[in-house]
């Protein structure tokens, strides 16, 4: 199918029909953009040269002009004879306000939607339950590019559930990932080591199956975003079954020298985590899960050289696939140490991937 489109009049803003064209291209749409600044005789005489399926007009300008311009647009398609094409726009909430007024348009955008809206519109497919939403990582990534994960866990279980839900509905995240708190990290099948005091210190107060099941069930909404949990630091194996089972656990995360006495997550010994992490790999590889080995931004936290981040990401990686990893995660955080510029953290990831 072809699109054609630009901005009309003497609008010169041109990001937002730029992002909605390469959207369109990687969907194998033929597109034809027409630039800033496009007269209503420049569109019509464009239309009636490409023939296109759809043309796409943008205006974010004042309402007043739109309307003014719009009008003109309208009695040039009729005069022309080119009702029958497919029209949207995209605009600003007052641009889009009036172009709903005029009532050419299939679709509007008005600006600010969530890249899934774009792209259920130009395949045609209204996503509405979890069964056409991808509901694995790799799926999920083939399907849209780039994917969107954040870190969330409130103090209290009732507002992350309520926070998980309203994300959801959003439909802004692909991944939601569940921050839990240390005692629930630490201590999940020990409840008589947990503190009170110490409840909802550093994320989600999780203390049972059934309170992973209600985030899950409140991500049920919206683009259905996947859920993802950090391994637990004592009876991982135990606590992945449990992830996998009530959150359907994205990947695992989980490092190769720490959550133990180095880093106080826990009170296992270095010589003892290492083979117990490769163990937790090892038992997702056989199930087919992907993997991140979230092992190198600990040592730039603690201003370790970057050359041991560089090594440990690949030490990391390394013992993923001899564990056999299909589908591994790489980490990159970037800021780490503080006053890394962006440069150096670019270069940083480029030593890591080569």
């Amino acid at each position: 199918m072809k699109i054609i489109g630009g901005s009309l009049g003497n609008d010169i803003h041109v990001a937002g029909i730029i992002n909605f064209f390469n959207i369109a291209m990687d969907l194998g749409y033929e597109t034809y953009y027409l630039g800033p600044s496009n007269s209503v005789k420049d569109f019509i005489r464009n239309i009636k040269k490409i023939n296109p399926d759809v043309i796409a007009v943008s205006y974010r300008l004042s309402p007043e002009s739109a309307e003014e311009l719009l009008v003109q647009f309208q009695v040039a398609i009729k005069k022309s004879g080119l009702t029958n094409i497919k029209y949207i726009f995209g605009g600003t909430p007052s641009t889009a306000k009036v172009a709903e007024q005029i009532g050419i348009f299939d679709k509007i955008f008005k600006g600010g939607e969530p890249k899934d809206d774009i792209i259920k519109y130009l395949t045609g497919k209204g996503l509405k339950t979890t069964q056409e939403y991808p509901d694995n990582l790799v799926d999920r990534i083939k399907w849209k590019r780039p994917i969107l994960r954040h870190h969330f866990g409130l103090p209290s279980l009732k507002e992350t559930i309520e926070g998980v839900k309203e994300i959801s509905e959003a439909g802004l995240l692909d991944v939601i990932s569940i921050g839990p708190d240390q005692d629930a990290q630490e201590y999940f099948f020990h409840p008589e080591l947990q503190k009170p005091a110490r409840r909802g210190d550093g994320g989600v107060p999780i203390r049972t199956p059934e309170d992973l099941m209600r985030i899950y069930e409140a991500s049920h909404c919206g683009n259905y975003p996947l859920l993802r949990c950090y391994s637990g630091t004592n009876d991982l194996i135990k606590m992945a079954e449990m992830y996998i089972e009530t959150i359907h656990n994205a990947w695992c995360a989980v490092p190769l020298m720490w959550y133990n006495v180095l880093d106080k997550r826990s009170k296992r010994l270095l010589i003892n985590s290492i083979p117990e992490n490769q163990e937790l790999v090892k038992w997702h590889a056989k199930k087919g899960i992907p993997v991140e080995v979230n092992e190198s931004h600990h040592w730039s936290l603690r201003r370790a050289p970057d050359v041991i981040a560089v090594v440990m990401a690949y030490i990391a990686a390394y013992n993923a696939k001899q564990m056999g990893v299909k589908n591994y995660v790489s980490q990159y955080m970037f800021n780490t140490p503080g006053e890394t510029s962006p440069k150096m953290d670019l270069q940083k990831c480029w030593q890591k991937l080569n």
